[in-house]
């Protein structure tokens, strides 16, 4: 009875009782299995599921969905190819015409299986097909585990920056199976971590050591530790959307720490392999501290432990992950200015005052934000 209990305590349940769409998050290995009276008890009466996925993913757990789904449902699949590129208006209005024709009605489903890139799409075409379609998230990410697939956030990219245009739709259920995570290449996996070491430095001093003790148990994808650290990344960004579900008072933006550069360096390398999503937050948030100390904020000290965690985690810390490109810094800070974020043509950025806190703050001279930017 031991083993068996042992075997329980890897599977959590995490409530986001938000007032008008309170929902759960599911985190276990080979949850989807456990959970499978849950999964289908939120959407009772579909007839239809429209599974959204890409090409790579359904290589490896297509087929774990598809053996969950009762045989009442109809399946329709759509399949795109993996990667940013695919997260614009163009992708919608192709899926539109899909489900559509295939009559979907307003009980029906879309189960999004995949990383951030189909969350955000599954979600977006979710929230605007018959203004509101019942949505599961099968995040297979470590990125979209902790991060994308919680809190409502969906999108696609324009020209002009990433996930400027978008909806806030809440899902009916997150589904994070971290047997998905056993197929990610290592540096995937890596990368996701950038968004679990954020939430230790933006809430949880603690998680943020506790993260710096278990690095090896946790790149070697132990079961236990990786749900762990799921775990409370989910309920640290909990935390901060019930506090503003909608981004409206400035608290759910502390979630973008780093971001700022981040999304800049991104839209510099044009949402390319050369920077994974991850990467370029793990980049964004060393320049972000280095920005917080350069204005007197984060003790040097402080400095040096952020950028060793990404170190230790294999994650890259400054531009010369990206040699191969001349990087200009003005066109970074000019890429800074499409941002979210922004107010009355501020810049606002996310910095850090301790491991632990942060705040925004916009008050800052062009010339530390090329500073900062090493």
């Amino acid at each position: 009875s031991f083993e068996k209990k042992k075997k329980l305590k890897k599977n959590y349940s995490i409530k986001i009782p938000l007032k008008n769409n309170p929902y759960e998050v599911l985190i276990g290995e080979n949850i989807i299995n456990n959970s499978k009276k849950k999964i289908f008890s939120k959407i009772k009466s579909a007839k239809k599921i429209f599974i959204i996925t890409d090409k790579k993913i359904k290589k490896f757990h297509y087929k774990k969905i598809l053996n969950i789904i009762p045989k009442n449902f109809i399946i329709k699949s759509l399949i795109i190819n993996p990667g940013e590129k695919m997260k614009k208006i163009n992708t919608i209005n192709i899926f539109l015409t899909f489900i559509l024709k295939n009559k979907i009605s307003r009980n029906d489903a879309i189960f999004a299986l995949g990383g951030g890139v189909i969350g955000d799409i599954s979600g977006f075409l979710a929230s605007i097909t018959l203004r509101g379609i019942k949505l599961i998230h099968f995040p297979t990410t470590l990125l979209a585990q902790v991060d994308s697939s919680i809190g409502g956030k969906t999108g696609v990219n324009s020209e002009y920056g990433k996930n400027l245009i978008g909806t806030f739709y809440q899902p009916n259920l997150v589904v994070c199976d971290t047997l998905f995570l056993k197929t990610l290449p290592k540096r995937e996996l890596i990368s996701g971590y950038a968004e679990v070491i954020k939430y230790g430095i933006i809430y949880d001093k603690k998680f943020f050591y506790w993260l710096n003790k278990n690095v090896n148990k946790l790149l070697n994808n132990s079961s236990t530790e990786i749900s762990k650290s799921i775990k409370r990344s989910v309920e640290i960004k909990r935390d901060f959307i019930l506090k503003d579900e909608k981004d409206l008072i400035n608290k759910r933006a502390m979630l973008n720490f780093g971001h700022t550069f981040g999304h800049a360096l991104e839209k510099y390398t044009n949402y390319s392999n050369n920077l994974l999503h991850g990467e370029a937050i793990s980049i964004g948030m060393c320049m972000a501290s280095n920005l917080s100390n350069i204005l007197g904020f984060l003790s040097l000290n402080n400095y040096i432990k952020i950028k060793n965690i990404f170190l230790n985690f294999g994650l890259p810390t400054n531009l010369s992950y990206l040699k191969k490109i001349k990087i200009k810094k003005k066109q970074i800070v000019k890429n800074m200015v499409y941002d979210k974020k922004n107010l009355n043509g501020k810049i606002n950025f996310i910095l850090c005052k301790d491991i632990g806190k942060v705040f925004i703050y916009n008050k800052i001279k062009k010339e530390f934000i090329e500073k900062s930017i090493s």
